[in-house]
């Protein structure tokens, strides 16, 4: 288990990366030896438990289908869809998330979040 302050340095660096942000591959650069080994396995975890919420996140849509619109394409839903879509989500552990995702916002920083909240 590494220190919180090396795991933030390290999610800095990866979310970086991801995003394609110099300032990854300057992160990447700065690590030692040892660092760099430790990094690795922790890219390797968060992207185990990135794969964990994923299905957690497509169990929950599947649980809440039959509560949701039939329309599965949020831009043609009508007024009474989206009634049907928010009661259906009220108080999910995901709510936030899932309506984000159907009003077609950005929910990136959400799933970071819920990420952070498991290392």
């Amino acid at each position: 288990m590494i220190d919180k302050q090396k795991q933030n340095k390290f999610l800095a660096i990866y979310k970086a990366s991801l995003s394609g942000h110099p300032s990854g591959a300057v992160g990447m650069k700065s690590l030692s030896t040892e660092d760099q080994a430790e990094f690795n396995t922790f890219m390797f975890d968060v992207g185990a438990l990135f794969e964990e919420l994923k299905e957690e996140l497509d169990q929950g849509l599947e649980d809440l289908a039959d509560a949701c619109p039939e329309e599965t394409n949020p831009r043609k839903w009508d007024d009474g869809d989206w009634a049907n879509f928010y009661g259906a989500v009220s108080g999910h552990r995901f709510e936030e998330i899932y309506t984000l995702m159907a009003e077609g916002k950005e929910n990136i920083h959400l799933i970071w979040k819920e990420l952070e909240k498991r290392l």
